[in-house]
């Protein structure tokens, strides 16, 4: 909380008394750097205001709030509008760009002044623009923020390029892989002296130059009591021995076949491969992938899946003009509109039907999977399954817990711990056999 016998709130620049809960850093050299990087002969007006430390004071003019009339509707859009359309991220990053510079101690002394100014500008106009929210007062940014007079540090593009990996991208843009690549390429990093602007960099080397950790297993005769004679394995029976295997092997497809039936399905893979021959025979505005999806969706799976199957079956790609037409009386007889479009192999157009159906297709065959019980289970798969499907959101703890029945239906379990090590399946022990691990685990003697 903020102290209100203290200058904190006004330190910080749009803190107040009201509760605001605020984050300190403690750290010495960190605090050392700020202190050394400030003139202090710039607040020797405030020394009369700070006790210990000169660290600039900024001070956030307070607006007169703007009333509005609760019954005009158009003051009542305004202030939602002015709300909601804050600025705050652009202007911080406009003055994180220039505090790269203002407290770089490999800067030119003119240049470090002027952009510190600049810094402690931005930051009063952040605290103006975090304010109109209440206020309804808005400062001018268009003056700081649209023209552009320090380039971008490499931090923020690296910022930008991160916040982008997600978005959807056409198909002649550079992948999100090739893009990081070349900032870092282009980007010489050994005249890059701040060191916020280097944490991506040296992050990359971190990530290049650390080895990945190898699991190592310890030894069965290290962990199990019962593993101390070298034939352990042999004494075991064979007959229980297969079919722990086989309950082992139902539970973990129970477990893979619900998350895989959670999973979403990945439609349209191919669109971006319609839309690129579109575009390479400027037909991009004439045809719309999403309208010529909708059509083939509406024809019967079955009616898909035997055009797919001919498609290759006499070599689409292959046919002439009259034969292509023939090829579509034949088998898609309902979408005549769509021959001419069809028939065109200019560009690779051969792969706009193929790439069709193959997605349709494909979703109709991930509709039927998404099926957690099929013909074939075995009785011990339908047990656990029936129990996940009464309680889905348990449903790890529903199987284990259903399987540990199934086990001791076959063997003690005690027991139980010896086949399922024999397996290979250690990982199964803490999620089926906790209780029953204590009696075969090995003692380790205490050492101080």
């Amino acid at each position: 909380m903020v102290d209100f016998s203290g200058l904190a709130a006004e330190r910080l620049g749009g803190a107040d008394y009201d509760g605001d809960m605020i984050k300190t850093v403690a750290d010495p050299i960190l605090n050392a750097c700020v202190r050394r990087n400030y003139d202090l002969y710039r607040f020797e007006k405030h020394k009369s205001l700070t006790n210990q430390e000169n660290i600039p004071l900024l001070m956030i003019p307070a607006a007169e709030p703007l009333i509005r009339d609760a019954n005009d509707w158009e003051a009542r859009f305004e202030t939602v509008r002015s709300t909601f359309s804050s600025r705050v991220g652009q202007i911080c990053n406009a003055a994180l760009d220039r505090s790269i510079v203002a407290y770089n101690e490999n800067s030119d002394a003119e240049e470090r002044q002027r952009y510190q100014e600049e810094t402690e500008l931005r930051a009063i106009l952040t605290g103006l623009e975090i304010d109109s929210a209440k206020s309804g007062v808005r400062p001018d940014l268009d003056e700081y923020l649209i023209y552009r007079k320090v380039q971008r540090t490499p931090f923020l593009q690296y910022k930008n390029l991160m916040e982008q990996a997600e978005t959807r991208r056409a198909w002649y843009e550079p992948t999100h892989r090739q893009r990081l690549k070349a900032f870092f390429e282009k980007t010489d990093w050994a005249q890059v002296a701040a060191n916020v602007e280097r944490l991506p960099y040296l992050a990359r080397q971190l990530e290049w130059h650390t080895p990945a950790a190898k699991a190592k297993p310890a030894a069965d005769s290290e962990l199990f009591i019962f593993a101390q004679r070298p034939d352990w394995k042999e004494q075991l029976d064979r007959d229980i021995l297969a079919r722990i295997d086989a309950l082992l092997r139902d539970y973990a497809a129970c477990l893979s076949r619900i998350q895989a039936c959670r999973a979403p399905i990945r439609a349209k893979r191919r669109k971006n491969d319609i839309e690129r021959i579109l575009f390479s025979r400027g037909q991009e505005d004439a045809w719309d992938t999403d309208e010529l999806y909708a059509q083939l969706e509406a024809l019967p799976p079955e009616r898909v899946a035997a055009s797919l199957e001919a498609l290759r079956q006499e070599g689409w790609q292959f046919l002439s003009p009259d034969e292509r037409e023939r090829f579509l009386l034949t088998w898609l007889p309902e979408l005549e509109p769509l021959f001419d479009l069809f028939s065109d192999f200019r560009c690779g157009g051969y792969r706009i039907l193929g790439d069709l159906l193959c997605d349709i297709h494909e979703e109709n065959t991930a509709q039927e999977r998404k099926q957690l019980v099929r013909p074939g289970d075995s009785p011990a798969y339908a047990a656990m399954m029936e129990d996940c499907q009464r309680e889905p959101r348990r449903y790890w703890e529903v199987a284990a817990s259903r399987c540990r029945a199934l086990l001791e239906e076959i063997v003690k379990p005690v027991n139980d711990v010896r086949y399922v090590e024999a397996l290979g399946r250690r990982n199964l022990l803490w999620e089926l056999l906790l209780d029953a691990l204590e009696p075969n685990v090995l003692e380790v003697p205490y050492v101080e």
